[in-house]
């Protein structure tokens, strides 16, 4: 193999596989018969026109009628993956709590049945929504609602709108939302079928311990005495979703529902801070996350078959 072809191929590379496998060869021996004697690499003409028509490949692809049910898929499949990433948040939260708890008033106090139940009403509440969508159960989505309605009757503070915004509360009433939505869109159900339970479990835990990490940065760090640590708070949930980002990009349905949910998963790590962070120290944090996510979608493009 030349050295001319070899850089053709790696253009061609651009355009998606089961399009190389039709096509490849036939314009491979194009680009070769119109190459001068002698010629080592590609002509920036060529160069451009290839990029372009693998540009315009995987527009068609991703706009056009074909992608029409992954459009579909993609924003249900993010709706109905939201109240598992509400339920990941709380219990980081009550991680901490309890670990709080033992240090402060140890393991005694945290196993009376009052600490029990203050830690184990909010999981209750989050895990209904998440359980209504693995099960498709509409009755437990009304009485995921109804328990939700309970327990903010005891914490009305959980709905102004300044504890809506912090992250920890929010998520409480988007997870209901979103129950409530899959209760009454099929879309939904079918879309969470194309998880699989290895797939949950992996993340899941994935998922808990990266909120957990970057919460526990935030709680047990001295703010004004390590400042440059408070600063990276971010960075192990975001790595944790631009793992997940990079795995989902194994289908069309998956990539979809990874845009939609990207900014408002990585929001749930805390980023209050991120811009008033130094623009060097800012663009290293998404760096990791960024590195975090090419290195997994390659990594499954090598692994897995496309979808």
């Amino acid at each position: 193999m030349s050295a001319l072809e070899t850089r053709y191929r790696r253009l061609l590379a651009a355009y998606p596989r089961d399009h190389r496998a039709r096509h490849e060869e036939e314009m491979l021996g194009v680009l070769l018969a119109g190459a001068r004697p002698g010629q080592t690499r590609p002509r920036p003409a060529d160069v451009a026109d290839l990029l372009r028509g693998a540009l315009r490949v995987h527009m068609r692809r991703a706009f056009g009628p074909v992608s029409a049910a992954a459009w579909r898929g993609g924003p249900a499949l993010a709706v109905a993956l939201w109240p598992f990433l509400m339920l990941a948040g709380v219990l980081a939260t009550e991680l901490l709590r309890t670990a709080e708890g033992v240090r402060n008033v140890g393991v005694a106090a945290v196993a009376r049945p009052f600490w029990i139940l203050l830690v184990a009403e909010p999981i209750a509440v989050a895990a209904l929504p998440a359980l209504a969508v693995l099960l498709g159960r509409r009755w437990i989505a009304v009485l995921g609602v109804v328990t939700f309605v309970l327990h903010q009757a005891r914490h009305p503070r959980l709905l102004e709108l300044d504890a809506l915004l912090f992250p920890n509360h929010g998520p409480v009433l988007l997870a209901q939302l979103a129950a409530v939505a899959v209760a009454f869109v099929p879309a939904a159900h079918r879309a969470i079928a194309v998880i699989s339970r290895r797939a949950f479990l992996l993340w899941g835990p994935l998922a808990v311990a990266g909120l957990t990490m970057s919460k526990a940065i935030v709680r047990w760090v001295d703010v004004l005495a390590h400042q440059d640590l408070v600063t990276w708070k971010p960075v192990p949930w975001l790595v944790v979703v631009g793992l997940a980002a990079g795995w989902a990009c194994g289908s069309s349905v998956g990539r979809r529902a990874a845009l939609v949910l990207f900014l408002p998963a990585a929001a749930l790590g805390d980023l209050g801070d991120l811009p008033s962070v130094p623009a060097v120290t800012a663009l290293a944090q998404i760096g990791c996350a960024a590195l975090a996510f090419a290195a997994t979608a390659a990594l499954r493009r090598v692994c897995v078959a496309p979808l």
